[in-house]
C-alpha cells in the first residue's frame, strides 16, 4: 500500500499491523449542510484490478473527542468515494458509521459497540458494494449496501485512514487486514 497524506499524520507498519496517527482537524467528508470539502486524512491506499473482493480489518481507536475515527474505503475518483468506519459519535459513543459520497457526503451512524475493536469489512462486486462489521473476525453483520459512479471501473482504489475532525489527534491501530478478491453471494446471510 501507498502512503497519502502525510503531512497529516503518520502510518507505522510492523508486520501485519498498521498504527496510525492522524493529526487534529483532519476528516473526509463532502458536508451537505455547507457544502464545506474536507479529504485531508492520513492514509495508505492500493489499486485494485479485481472485479469482486473484500477488504476488511480489525479496527481499534484511542477514542477522545467527537468523529475520531479508523475507516477502510473504497474510491472511484475524487467524487465519488465510500468509507466505513469505527468512530467517535456526536454523544460520545463508539459507533459503527457509513458514510457514501456521490459529489455530496451522505453519513449515516450504524449501532454503537462497547468493545474496544471491532473488525469492518468493505465487499465490491464491480456493480455494487456492501459494508459489514464484525465482533469476531467470523461471523459478519450486514451494515448497508449501495453504488457510486464508476464502480464498475478498474482498477478501482482501496485503503486505510485516520481521522480526528473535531480534536487534538487520535492514534488507530489496524490488525487482520486482508485483500480478497472472494466473492460474497448473499450479503445480509453473515458469511
Amino acid at each position: 500500500m501507498r502512503l497519502e497524506g502525510s503531512q497529516h499524520g503518520q502510518a507505522v507498519i510492523d508486520r501485519d499491523t498498521v498504527e496510525f496517527i492522524a493529526q487534529g482537524k483532519t476528516d473526509w467528508f463532502f458536508n451537505p449542510l455547507d457544502g464545506s470539502r474536507l479529504s485531508n486524512v492520513v492514509r495508505l491506499t492500493q489499486e485494485v484490478d479485481e472485479r469482486a473482493f473484500t477488504l476488511s480489518a480489525r479496527i481499534s481507536v484511542d477514542f477522545a473527542s467527537a468523529y475520531d475515527a479508523g475507516a477502510l474505503f473504497i474510491q472511484c475518483d475524487e467524487e465519488n468515494w465510500a468509507k466505513v468506519a469505527f468512530e467517535y459519535s456526536a454523544q460520545h459513543k463508539p459507533t459503527i458509521v457509513s458514510v457514501v459520497t456521490k459529489t455530496t457526503s451522505d453519513d449515516a451512524d450504524g449501532p454503537n459497540h462497547d468493545q474496544d475493536h471491532i473488525w469492518l469489512r468493505l465487499y465490491c462486486d464491480g456493480k455494487i458494494i456492501a459494508a459489514h462489521f464484525s465482533e469476531n473476525g467470523h461471523r459478519w453483520r450486514f451494515l448497508r449496501f449501495f453504488t457510486i459512479p464508476g464502480v464498475g471501473r478498474r482498477p478501482i482504489r482501496v485503503g486505510l485512514g485516520a481521522q480526528s475532525p473535531t480534536g487534538t489527534g487520535t492514534r488507530v491501530r489496524m490488525s487482520d487486514v486482508r485483500l480478497s478478491p472472494a466473492r460474497i453471494e448473499n450479503l445480509r446471510n453473515g458469511e
